[in-house]
């Protein structure tokens, strides 16, 4: 099977969708996906809210549906004849991990049955992992006068070949706009990375934002000789590479087939990884620009993922233990313009909610 969800784009809208049927075994089909709907667009307007982060766009209508489909995918609902969507035994078991804040087990169950139902995210991630990253260009109006720059913005995918793609690509769409410029770009780098598999720009970037909520994908922000690029990479290894924390997950596809792939797992609670992300994060600070001493924690989230390859989240998840020391090691800050989707600031939850966006040493 294929996904071909454009706006189920957060594994956290699936156990909206566990929950809600849970909460509502008797009512029928179209009570439970309006309540589906509407406690994804809760969930995503608080969560825009707590980012300080324009409200969501879009309408929410149909994602309910979307939501309990992909859970009969999954194998975790069933449809009753007469009634609603009905949670399976497996379905129960990853609703009681969530209700039981069982973390790790209920993402390694949602990586499982993701990894199983759909060959063209499989294949996503497994690209990743081969290649170590998807470069994709971020095009700049008032880089588009300079000599060479779309050839820029390809030769990490093309390499000797971008000179003559980039001309190609130039004269096909001249006088673009830079944003329909940037689509035709990324179309050509998904057509050369997945061999003809994956072309859509919406569908992969929706796919990609999935994954980083599974903890499969980073994206990070990079530049080369003046390019800048959504660098797309896996902190995941192949499934007999499996050292250190990472772990490995054994994945039944049918037809007495399997996947393997070793899950980047750090334990956030272990002095050991505390130094590691410490090490991690002076490295960043020895490398990156500083403005009144305070570094850009989104850069800095970059560098020290890609460096130690593990998720965004648990490069949070490790600052924060980092900031719970007393005395910690680490000060925060904020500004608020450079808060933006794809540079999300630190979220601190303890007796109020806070973020931070500036990070330094104490």
């Amino acid at each position: 099977m294929r996904i071909t969800s454009y706006n189920v784009t957060d594994a956290g809208y699936h156990y909206i969708g566990l929950r809600v049927l849970a909460a509502m075994p008797t009512a029928n089909r179209e009570e439970q996906m309006v309540a589906v709907s509407r406690n994804v667009l809760k969930y995503a307007r608080d969560k825009a809210l707590r980012l300080m982060l324009p409200e969501a766009r879009g309408s929410f209508e149909t994602v309910g549906e979307k939501v309990c489909n992909e859970l009969l995918h999954f194998r975790f609902a069933e449809a009753s004849p007469s009634k609603g969507y009905q949670l399976t035994t497996a379905g129960k078991h990853a609703t009681s991990l969530l209700n039981e804040k069982r973390h790790a087990e209920l993402r390694r169950t949602m990586i499982a049955v993701h990894l199983a139902t759909y060959d063209n995210l499989r294949e996503i991630v497994q690209r990743h992992i081969e290649l170590g990253g998807v470069w994709s260009p971020i095009v700049e109006s008032s880089g588009l006068d300079k000599p060479g720059y779309v050839e820029s913005l390809l030769r990490p995918t093309f390499r000797d070949k971008s000179r003559d793609i980039a001309a190609s690509i130039a004269e096909e769409h001249k006088d673009t706009p830079a944003k329909k410029l940037e689509d035709a770009l990324r179309e050509r780098v998904l057509v050369e990375t997945f061999d003809g598999h994956v072309t859509s720009v919406p569908l992969f970037r929706s796919i990609c934002d999935r994954l980083v909520s599974l903890r499969l994908l980073n994206i990070m922000k990079i530049s080369v000789d003046g390019a800048e690029f959504a660098k797309s990479y896996s902190p995941c290894m192949a499934g007999a590479d499996a050292s250190g924390w990472h772990r490995k997950l054994e994945v039944q596809l049918g037809g007495g087939k399997s996947y393997s792939i070793a899950l980047s797992e750090p334990d956030m609670d272990s002095p050991q990884m505390h130094a590691s992300v410490l090490h991690a994060l002076d490295e960043a600070f020895a490398a990156l620009p500083s403005q009144a001493g305070y570094f850009d924690l989104p850069d800095v989230r970059d560098f020290a993922c890609e460096r130690l390859r593990v998720p965004e989240a648990a490069f949070d998840e490790g600052v924060n233990k980092l900031l719970d020391q007393q005395p910690s090691p680490l000060t925060v800050g904020l500004t608020y313009e450079r808060i933006s989707g794809r540079r999300k600031p630190l979220v601190r939850a303890r007796e109020s909610t806070q973020v931070f966006n500036l990070l330094r040493r104490a």
